[in-house]
């Protein structure tokens, strides 16, 4: 009887340890996939904001930051037009939702920074922006994407035309 008390007091205390090594692993798991998704959101977004103009080709505003009135994601024409934008769950470009991100945001910061500390917000315009893409869930950062986007881009033609013109 004895035996059988210890052997069952030691086969206890193995299950404690593996269930403390093994949940650990699997939250940690699911903390590495989580921020996996979040890179892709950050970078899919930053990626489609690339493609925009560096200033309104209908207002060419310079100093502007944010969308014009009724300027929705869809109409977006330039990179400023992100500045404030956030959405709760994540959409894609055509409006539709991400599934099972419910809790999950993403959001954009566009400011004028200066040419030589891009580092540095600028209060008016410098010809370069800094755009911050930010994906979080439940309140925790889980990706940041930072790009820098130059005026002079626009020129040199490395804008895509979503337009088809």
């Amino acid at each position: 009887m004895a035996e059988t008390v210890v052997s069952s007091l030691l086969v206890g205390l193995v299950l404690v340890s593996t269930i403390q090594i093994v949940g650990p692993m699997v939250r940690a798991s699911s903390v590495h996939a989580d921020r996996l998704v979040a890179a892709n959101l950050a970078n899919e977004l930053a990626e489609e904001i690339a493609t925009k103009e560096f200033t309104s080709p209908l207002l060419d505003d310079v100093e502007s930051m944010g969308p014009a009135v009724g300027e929705t994601r869809p109409t977006y024409d330039d990179i400023d037009d992100f500045d404030g934008w956030s959405s709760t769950p994540p959409k894609l470009s055509t409006g539709a939702e991400i599934v099972g991100l419910n809790a999950w945001t993403r959001s954009v910061e566009v400011d004028h920074v200066l040419v030589d500390d891009p580092g540095t917000v600028s209060g008016s315009y410098t010809g370069l922006k800094r755009v911050t893409v930010t994906v979080s869930s439940g309140g925790i950062k889980l990706a940041e994407v930072v790009s820098l986007h130059a005026h002079a881009a626009d020129s040199l033609g490395f804008v895509v035309d979503a337009g088809g013109s």
